[in-house]
């Protein structure tokens, strides 16, 4: 059907008026039912453009997250890395070390193993020969240099004897550390392990750099062979950790997604502030954390990211306050809503105050003082559900409405205030649960460097060399020594698993 266009613009009123005549010619019962039909499409429409409202809210939350206002990792920002903002008021001090520090500076001077004296021979201003005179010195300079590695090849030969009395032969044997007629020794063992999983250097990476640092050839598979050799001989140590932790008074616990031949897997992470131990699984909830047997175990205080899986179990709990300090800034960012900044700012208030008052020795907050935090804390709250009534369910559609990110965190700060005002409480639980990312930060750095695992042996050789590692580290002894302590025979911790 051709449409006529008229040149004095009246195409819209002419179909105004043929439309108002088909109207006019039907009867009462088809306009009722026509108008019901507008009716009802009316209604399509406005409930369409409200899903599509939140739908564009939804996209635009999660388009304004990022590692500072979320728990996304700072990986995720890409190159629009969001501007720093720490919650820390400044001190008024200046920059660098301040009076009376003592500093942790590079000093050479008690270790020198070498002097080399540089002399004047001539005199630079009369050009006399200065070679008889006898100098003193006037100032010093040091340099630290490692020597260059040359392999030793030890070679063991057995012996045999003849007995004088019976005539019978006897042949010596081979120490436990030379079971095999080739094989490398502890030290490079050692230094295997650490590239590995402390350096995080992908296998082949690890046979080029001991190729160029000490000319020795090695294959990958006997990378692999030496680490996972060294995970087998570390799992009872490994199993100690684990046993310490659940007896600890405060444990960390946190969980990351690692990619595993080709899959999602978690790494699981149980911490203190001297003890680390780490599990693969492949599951992230309650099925894993029992597995792991930990958590079923533990009478302390759990220290964790209000995960549900966590307050399945029968253990006193506290929330990371790091996590919700993001929160809170992302919902300021979006809304405005004054309550977040203020909300912000009294947890800061808290956290100074209970560090003031263990910096003192004291061990808890006047009853005062704590009264007053809380029922500011509450109001700020009831301020926050004000500002964020209940969402209404929508007609036709199930289950409960929707509601938004503010109201949801309203209703856990209510629900949860004993658990995020812990450290507030009780002094040996800590604001955050830094300790936990912090132990779990390198995996994901062993994951960008070297990729993922590829066996199961892969994965479960790295939580086990790494939560030893990790624990030498916290205790201040070397990672090195220990391990070809290690690999020369039976080993055991130089020092006691405190479970603080």
């Amino acid at each position: 059907m051709n449409r006529v266009c008229y040149n004095d613009g009246t195409l819209g009123e002419r179909n105004a008026l043929q439309n108002r005549a088909t109207l006019e010619r039907l009867d009462k019962e088809q306009l009722i039912t026509l108008l019901l039909a507008a009716i009802e499409r009316n209604s399509y429409l406005e409930q369409k453009l409200i899903e599509h409202t939140e739908r564009i809210k939804t996209l635009e939350e999660r388009l304004n997250q990022n590692s500072a206002n979320s728990s996304k990792p700072p990986s995720s920002d890409g190159y629009s890395k969001p501007a720093p903002k720490s919650q820390v008021k400044k001190s008024g001090k200046k920059p660098g070390g301040q009076l009376k520090h003592k500093g942790h500076g590079l000093s050479m001077a008690d270790k020198v193993t070498e002097t080399k004296v540089i002399t004047p021979q001539i005199c630079l201003c009369c050009g006399e020969n200065l070679g008889n005179v006898k100098g003193r010195k006037a100032n010093r300079r040091y340099v630290m240099e490692m020597p260059i590695v040359t392999p030793t090849v030890s070679e063991y030969v057995v012996e045999e004897k003849i007995c004088p009395t019976c005539g019978k032969e006897t042949t010596a044997e081979y120490p436990p550390e030379v079971p095999a007629s080739q094989q490398y020794g502890p030290n490079l063992k050692a230094f295997i392990v650490l590239l590995a999983e402390t350096g995080m250097v992908a296998i082949n990476r690890v046979v080029e750099i001991l190729e160029a640092v000490t000319g020795i050839e090695i294959s990958s598979g006997t990378v692999v062979n030496t680490i996972e050799k060294c995970a087998k001989n570390l799992e009872e140590p490994v199993k100690s950790i684990k046993e310490a932790i659940k007896e600890a008074k405060v444990g960390h616990f946190d969980e990351t997604g690692m990619r595993s031949q080709g899959g999602l897997k978690w790494l699981h992470v149980a911490s203190t502030g001297k003890l680390s131990y780490m599990e693969m699984n492949k599951k992230r909830g309650k099925d894993a954390m029992d597995e792991i047997g930990i958590l079923n175990d533990f009478k302390g205080t759990a220290m964790h990211d209000c995960l549900a899986s966590y307050w399945k179990y029968n253990c006193v709990h506290s929330l990371c306050n790091a996590h919700l300090l993001r929160e809170l800034t992302f919902i300021n960012e979006t809304t405005g809503q004054s309550w977040t900044q203020e909300m912000i700012e009294l947890l800061l208030e808290i956290k100074k105050a209970v560090d003031s008052r263990c910096s003192d020795g004291k061990t808890f907050l006047p009853e005062g003082e704590l009264s007053n935090y809380i029922q500011r804390y509450q109001m700020l709250v009831e301020e926050g559900l004000l500002n964020n009534p209940e969402q209404a369910k929508l007609k036709g559609k199930r289950g409960r409405a929707k509601q938004t990110k503010a109201r949801l965190l309203l209703l856990r700060l209510h629900e949860r205030q004993e658990e995020y005002l812990r450290f507030a409480f009780d002094f040996t639980a800590p604001f955050d649960n830094n300790q936990a990312e912090r132990d779990i930060r390198m995996a994901k750095v062993k994951q960008k460097v070297s990729g993922c695992f590829r066996s199961d042996k892969g994965e479960t050789s790295f939580a086990t060399i790494y939560s030893f590692i990790q624990t030498l580290k916290k205790n201040g002894v070397s990672a090195f020594g220990e391990l070809v302590k290690l690999f020369n025979g039976n080993y055991s911790f130089p020092f006691h698993l405190a479970t603080e």
